[in-house]
C-alpha cells in the first residue's frame, strides 16, 4: 500500500481527535474520513444519474438571458417560502366548523 503523507494541519487533526478519544487509533481517523468521501460520492454519482434521467424525460428548463435564471431561481425561492409559511391545514371558508363542505 501507498505511504500516507499528512499535512501539518491534518496530522494536528489527527492527533486532536485521538486525545479527544473520538477514535483508537490514526488508521481509524483516515477511516472514517474515507466513509465519508464515500458516502459523498456515492450521493453525487446519484443526483448525476437523476440529472440525466431528468434531461432525458425532458424534465428540464432553458433560458435565454442569464437574467431569465435569476427571476426563476427567485421564483421557485418565493414557493418554497411561501409554502413553508403555509398553514398544513387550514379549511376553507367554504367548509363549516367541522371541516365538511
Amino acid at each position: 500500500m501507498t505511504d500516507i503523507h499528512l499535512s501539518d494541519d491534518d496530522r494536528t487533526f489527527t492527533e486532536e481527535q485521538l486525545q479527544m478519544g473520538a477514535y483508537r487509533t490514526a488508521d481509524d481517523v483516515i477511516r472514517a474520513g474515507l466513509q465519508v468521501l464515500r458516502e459523498e460520492d456515492e450521493e453525487l454519482r446519484r443526483l448525476i444519474k437523476v440529472g440525466e434521467d431528468d434531461i432525458e424525460a425532458g424534465r428540464y428548463v432553458t433560458f435565454e438571458k442569464a437574467g431569465d435564471l435569476k427571476k426563476h431561481i427567485l421564483a421557485l425561492a418565493r414557493e418554497r417560502q411561501n409554502a413553508r409559511s403555509a398553514p398544513e391545514h387550514e379549511p376553507s371558508r367554504a367548509q363549516g366548523p367541522s371541516g365538511h363542505l
